[in-house]
């Protein structure tokens, strides 16, 4: 009979696929109650009752059938916890406590002996003692992953157990950390950044992680030099080179975490220093440059052909068409569409200049990026205003004469009429221009992260 139970269960499980009444659950826990499965019949029983409370029959099963399984739970317990089976009992003692919250919910009691509770107690610090004692054992051998399989066992119950937490993040920690001294004894820092980095996400107070955490930054960081562009004779971007000097400078400072900038040096503060680093001939000097600073790259960038646009605005008049309707007596209204002028106003303005970089790689002189890109900010504006002043129903006005236009050339109006109240004033280039530059900062923040490695 055993040997059929795994396939009854399924074909009733199937049979309720396609129902979901409190019925059907009770016929399926009688099947399971007559071919002995009294735990199975509990848990329909138990089903059949949440589906429908006022279930008398669902009950009074439950009661008599769902006391058979809490008593086999029982006695699963009481077996296990005197032969010292912990994980058995525990298990046991569980469902017991799940099923028996789960009808009580529904006012069912299910009766057990109470001093199990304390039996279980026991069985918790017993469990939690002899996993800590592997555990323990464990991390003294340098077994961490095997420590860690005992350490989730002793969390599922007590997680303050005695050293527990010490032991969890010296199994996580203690691996990562001997990676990460064998890969700065290879000078691979990339890895030993990946394994602190690890250690980090857990504690950041595991032995001397700060210290090599530090060291492997460090070792990984490449550092660059700014160079301030030369100002033309008639000084026409110098403000504008001025400002991204010095934001470009903040962003350095606040936004890269590896790659450091070389401040306040003499050769940041001179004007030819552009041309010189282009210059092929100047190896030395720039080779000389590069020892003194210890720079890694320099950047170099510069601004041109700054334009201010300013078009409009331009004004094209238009006929409108209002309608308007006469009351001629109790029963005649006369409907007349009477011609408005209106105009349609157009206007843009932008402001734009060209940004040219390059970054240089401070050992071989070679270019590695260089790229010129036009940065624009605009705004645009269209709208329609009427040429006097206007006092009614925007709705009743069309921009064509409903009266003479055929039906099929008629149009809703709706967006036309909303052109009255658009948008009518244009950016200031004061705002335009801060735009601009806070899109070229984004451009140089963009270009330094992918470039210098």
């Amino acid at each position: 009979m055993k040997k059929n139970y795994p396939i009854y269960i399924l074909l009733t499980i199937l049979f309720l696929y396609s129902c979901n009444g409190s019925k059907k659950y009770f016929k399926a826990a009688e099947r399971l109650e007559k071919q002995g499965l009294v735990n199975e019949a509990a848990e329909y029983y138990l089903e059949s009752l949440q589906r429908k409370p006022t279930n008398v029959d669902a009950r009074v099963k439950l009661k008599s059938v769902g006391q058979k399984y809490a008593s086999n739970l029982s006695s699963d317990f009481f077996r296990s916890f005197n032969t010292q089976q912990l994980e058995s009992s525990l298990e046991s003692f569980e469902k017991l406590k799940d099923f028996s919250s789960r009808t009580a919910a529904l006012n069912v009691v299910m009766d057990y002996p109470k001093s199990y509770e304390e039996d279980y107690q026991k069985t918790v610090e017993n469990y939690c003692s002899k996993n800590y004692n592997l555990a323990y054992d464990l991390v003294n051998h340098g077994k961490y992953s095997d420590a860690i399989t005992h350490i989730n066992k002793i969390k599922k119950y007590n997680p303050n157990y005695k050293t527990t937490k010490q032991l969890e993040i010296i199994s996580y920690c203690e691996p990562l950390y001997q990676s990460a001294i064998i890969s700065l004894e290879n000078k691979n820092y990339a890895s030993a950044l990946v394994s602190l980095s690890t250690i980090k996400s857990k504690t950041e107070n595991y032995k001397d992680y700060n210290e090599l955490y530090e060291l492997s930054s460090a070792q990984q960081s490449k550092s660059f030099i700014l160079i301030q562009p030369k100002t033309n004779s008639d000084n026409s971007e110098k403000e504008i080179k001025d400002y991204l000097f010095n934001n470009f400078t903040q962003v350095a400072a606040q936004k890269f975490s590896t790659i450091k900038l070389i401040n306040n040096t003499p050769f940041e503060a001179s004007t030819g220093s552009s041309d010189l680093l282009s210059n092929n001939s100047n190896v030395d000097l720039i080779q000389a440059i590069r020892k003194a600073t210890g720079a890694d790259y320099f950047y170099t960038y510069n601004v041109s052909n700054k334009k201010e646009l300013n078009t409009g605005p331009i004004k094209s008049t238009f006929l409108a068409y209002n309608e308007v309707k006469t009351k001629k007596n109790d029963t005649l209204i006369i409907t007349e569409y009477k011609p408005v002028n209106y105009n349609l106003v157009k206007g843009s303005r932008s402001y734009s200049y060209d940004y040219q970089y390059k970054i240089i790689n401070a050992f071989s002189n070679q270019i590695i990026s260089t790229q010129t890109q036009n940065i624009i900010s605009q705004d645009a504006m269209e709208y329609n205003e009427f040429t006097k002043g206007f006092n009614g129903n925007i709705n009743s006005v069309f921009p064509y004469n409903p009266q003479q236009t055929a039906p099929a050339a008629r149009y809703n109006p709706r967006n036309w009429r909303g052109m009255f109240s658009a948008k009518n004033t244009l950016k200031s280039f004061d705002d335009l221009k801060t735009e601009t530059n806070n899109k070229t900062i984004d451009f140089f923040t963009t270009s330094v992260i992918n470039n210098i490695k």
